[in-house]
């Protein structure tokens, strides 16, 4: 779909008004992926007090305008700066009309922005972010507007594969461009933490107190740039170790628990159906697909 078929984009001055939204899934489903160009030459408020319904991610391509966020924020936007729309979060933007503004935009819905946002290719920490223009990753965008406008049913979901690359793309490169070193690092190290011993507890007051970050405050933190807890987080690595030992070992069940830090079998496999959806014994035996 995406192997040089297309043509390139046609740049600033020739790019006409280009949108494409296609729905995936089952009959009824509102899910999807979609992309598009804009010229936005004639009003300067783009967008005021909106709770848009889906997830965006727009790049200014050519001109200025400002961003506002839900919490008052004011945010100057150039060329190559990007800004997100969050799902039923309020927010403005408008267009500085003399400037030739022109836009691209890359769009999911709910189900798929929680899915991706859980897994980190989203990141929502953060509604702006600054970077140079990157003509590569807008012609990767046009391309994923051209396929996505004629390709047929069975074709989509590989196309849902580029559209998640691009967007993964999109918040590596801003994430460069902008980094916060202080809250990065406490995070890493808090994740390496939460994972180190499944077998002791992790006491995340005293690592809070250790490192000089406020408990509540350090969790709103962690949950925006992980979309989980740091309960929830270690939860996970720990049944992520658990699926691993129940496939490429042969330990009963009630020593894997034991090696995980379950205080008995019952506890873990208890856990473990509840998040994974069927018992150790069920996954080990390969019963569950």
């Amino acid at each position: 779909m995406l192997n040089g078929n297309n043509a390139g984009f046609p740049g600033f001055d020739e790019c006409p008004p280009s949108t494409v939204f296609r729905l995936m899934g089952l009959s009824g489903s509102r899910e999807g992926i979609g992309c598009g160009f804009l010229h936005k030459k004639t009003r300067r408020a783009d967008h005021v007090n909106l709770h848009w319904p889906r997830y965006v991610l727009v790049i200014v391509l050519r001109g200025s305008g400002l961003f506002i966020d839900e919490n008052g924020g004011e945010y100057r936007l150039h060329e190559g700066d990007s800004f997100q729309r969050f799902p039923g979060r309020l927010h403005s933007n408008y267009v500085d009309v003399e400037s030739g503004y022109l836009e691209c935009y890359l769009e999911c819905g709910v189900a798929f922005y929680q899915a991706l946002r859980a897994m980190r290719i989203i990141r929502s920490d953060v509604p702006v972010r600054y970077a140079a223009p990157d003509m590569e990753l807008v012609n990767r965008i046009w391309n994923l507007y051209c396929a996505l406008k004629n390709a047929g049913e069975d074709q989509l979901p590989e196309l849902a594969g580029e559209f998640i690359a691009i967007l993964g793309r999109c918040h590596r490169r801003n994430a460069s461009e902008t980094p916060a070193p202080d809250v990065d690092n406490i995070i890493e190290l808090a994740c390496e933490e939460l994972i180190a011993d499944f077998d002791r507890n992790f006491d995340l007051k005293k690592f809070c107190r250790q490192n000089g970050w406020g408990y509540e405050h350090f969790r709103k933190v962690f949950r925006q740039r992980v979309g989980i807890s740091p309960w929830q987080y270690r939860v996970r690595r720990r049944l992520d170790t658990a699926c691993s030992m129940l496939r490429d070992s042969d330990h009963p069940i009630a020593e894997i628990a034991a090696r995980l830090g379950y205080s008995s079998a019952y506890e873990f496999s208890a856990q473990f159906k509840k998040y994974i959806g069927i018992s150790p014994l069920y996954f080990r035996e390969g019963r569950g697909g």
